[in-house]
């Protein structure tokens, strides 16, 4: 028996609509560009448009009917979107502002035609986001980051951009430095951001699209779902956001036969925050896996820490500078086995450090902000470590006289 024909419309959205998209976005972005339109408004209109489309065709042929439905997340996914989406549009402008200010790269081929530089671009800029996004799941605070967009609970067209912003940043970054030093020019980088968010929104759809042998060389959501697979042992793959290159050279692609069922994503906790601002906050808070004292000693911590900074605030406006740095490092040791009140205390020495024009310990508390989410991820942060420029970058201290060392109260 023949098996049943598709109607036409189906068959073409199924078949048609990865291509035509992104085709349509292609010949704009780069023949636009290419032909001197400006990057505002070109690229966000036909990144929006785009991004318009996977959206309603998803509504005509969703891959799972159920991820049709609103799951608590939809607002806060919205908002993921237009600040992710803006950051993502505003690199052009950024790399075209700080690009006068080194020499161009020698390496970059600019003699090729725009979409050419833009695909040398994206081949550098995913080899950055693979690596990362590998990391992200085998290191602790990288995955208090990334856990984000992987606790929805059904995938579709907004999911893509479902991101901390400090971790898309983090993926992106040496990618993004690596291209900029070579002399890649602002439109090309720009050009392939804005190919990058529709083919996100694809990656993540709800659309039951096919790509056919493509499916081995791009990350079509055909391949990409199997990534937000539920149990985490068999979400180890396919971590490539355009290319599949990295996955086939590193052994992580995967595609199973089955089909992948519409409750068998996101993540094992029942009590992952669904509105944005929690999600936000999400990694700088204390994770039982991640902590070695209870909650009551975390209570305790940020309470001394909380004092502390409020006694340094009230130095520095009766002018003692002295007292304001100690309660700043008390603050600091009390802080540093929880990452984001260590954050927050080097922070706060940054800012003062500023505000009192003491440009070194500026620069060595930017540098401890730096090394302080790497330490905390090595085990490497030395206890009562006194943390500041005028001590060393590392330097283990003696508990101080002034703290109760169980109470954290002061004498």
């Amino acid at each position: 028996m023949n098996p049943k024909k598709l109607p036409f419309t189906e068959t073409l959205i199924r078949y048609g609509s990865y291509p035509l998209i992104l085709g349509a976005t292609v010949i704009l972005l780069f023949g636009g560009l290419a032909a001197g339109w400006p990057y505002f408004p070109t690229v966000p209109l036909i990144v929006a448009a785009a991004l318009a489309s996977v959206a309603l065709l998803e509504r005509q042929l969703p891959f799972h009917t159920a991820w049709q439905q609103d799951h608590r997340d939809s607002v806060c996914d919205a908002i993921h979107a237009a600040v992710n989406l803006a950051v993502l549009l505003a690199v052009h402008g950024v790399v075209a502002a700080l690009a006068p200010l080194w020499s161009a790269g020698e390496w970059w081929p600019d003699q090729w035609p725009l979409w050419a530089q833009a695909l040398a671009v994206g081949v550098v800029l995913d080899f950055s986001l693979y690596s990362v996004h590998w990391v992200s799941h085998r290191v602790a605070w990288l995955w208090r980051f990334h856990a984000i967009h992987h606790s929805s609970e059904r995938l579709y067209w907004l999911n893509g951009e479902r991101r901390h912003p400090l971790h898309a940043g983090m993926m992106a970054a040496p990618g993004l430095i690596a291209v900029v030093l070579m002399g890649a020019p602002a439109l090309a980088v720009g050009a392939w951001l804005g190919l990058l968010a529709v083919h996100l929104a694809f990656q993540h759809s709800n659309l039951d699209y096919r790509v056919g042998p493509l499916r081995f060389l791009i990350g079509a959501a055909e391949v990409h779902r199997w990534h937000h697979k539920r149990d985490y042992e068999d979400a180890q793959v396919n971590y490539g956001e355009f290319w599949m290159f990295w996955d086939h050279l590193f052994g992580t692609f995967r595609l199973p036969k089955h089909q992948l069922d519409a409750n068998e994503v996101g993540l094992k906790e029942t009590d992952f925050p669904m509105d944005y601002g929690s999600q936000l906050v999400y990694p700088f808070s204390r994770q039982p896996a991640a902590a070695d004292a209870s909650a009551c000693d975390y209570a305790l911590a940020r309470a001394a820490f909380l004092r502390e900074t409020g006694l340094a605030a009230s130095g520095e406006a009766a002018g003692d500078l002295r007292a304001a740095w100690r309660a700043h490092e008390l603050g600091h040791i009390v802080s540093q086995p929880y990452l984001g009140l260590h954050l927050q205390s080097h922070a706060a020495m940054l800012g003062l450090a500023w505000r009192s024009s003491d440009y070194s310990e500026a620069l060595a508390q930017v540098l401890r902000l730096a090394l302080a989410p790497v330490g905390d991820a090595l085990g490497r942060t030395p206890p009562q470590n006194v943390g500041t420029g005028r001590f060393g970058v590392m330097e283990r201290g003696t508990w101080p006289s002034e703290l109760d060392p169980l109470t954290f109260q002061r004498r």
